[in-house]
């Protein structure tokens, strides 16, 4: 019995409507190699995509997860099932990671530039604190750019309130995090670079307040960040 998947449902329900790859690739705004990989069930379509490809096909939600048109007999329209539930959450899991991805970016570049910049200022006296403060903003708008995009993907889904809250807060705490932790090694490289024109070794302890908000943050919130 051949398996009934999201891809070949979409392959049937296409072809139904004598549209080719191409032609759903423009409604949906993707590249028909992207629909290509969708009906071979190598990928799958965001969680922004799903609704609009329900409307073009005339399916609910449910349906389209389940890779089937459900009977009149059986649940009513809307009502997910179990399977389509689990399948939703996978892909919410999916742009979660994905803006995780982001969030370890944007620190690795702030880290990046707070060693360049110590390394330039040290060896041919560049402007360090300035450099630092480049890729901080960098780094910031990659994390704020990420949840964005994270918000936006989930808009208009099927899934519970309380899902899509807790998913939201998550995010908002690892940006928060972020801006703490970016902020403390873009202070770091300010304080390196003011000791290096003063004799003080007080500027050191710029970053403190924010590294000090970044740890209060880990334990406040510490079954958001571990879940």
């Amino acid at each position: 019995m051949e398996q009934k998947t999201l891809g070949s449902f979409l392959a049937v329900l296409r072809k139904a409507k004598g549209m080719t790859q191409k032609q759903l690739a423009e409604l949906v705004g993707v590249s028909d190699k992207t629909v290509s990989h969708w009906e071979r069930d190598e990928s799958a379509p965001d969680i922004s995509v799903l609704p609009v490809l329900a409307d073009i096909f005339g399916v609910t939600m449910d349906e389209l997860l389940r890779g089937e048109k459900q009977p009149q007999t059986e649940a009513p329209a809307g009502a997910l099932t179990q399977k389509s539930e689990k399948q939703l959450q996978y892909l919410l899991e999916k742009k979660f990671h994905t803006f995780l991805l982001c969030f370890w970016a944007s620190l690795a570049t702030a880290l990046f530039g707070v060693l360049f910049a110590i390394t330039l200022y040290v060896w041919v006296a560049a402007p360090g604190a300035l450099i630092s403060t480049i890729f901080t903003v960098g780094a910031i708008l990659i994390v704020g750019i990420a949840e964005s995009n994270f918000a936006f993907s989930v808009k208009d889904t099927d899934f519970s309130e309380d899902l899509l809250q807790q998913y939201r807060h998550k995010c908002r705490v690892f940006r928060r995090l972020a801006f703490h932790s970016i902020l403390s090694l873009d202070l770091l490289a300010v304080g390196v670079t003011v000791m290096h024109l003063l004799p003080y070794r007080l500027p050191l302890l710029l970053p403190l307040p924010f590294a000090v908000a970044a740890v209060v943050l880990l334990i406040r919130e510490k079954d958001a960040l571990r879940d």
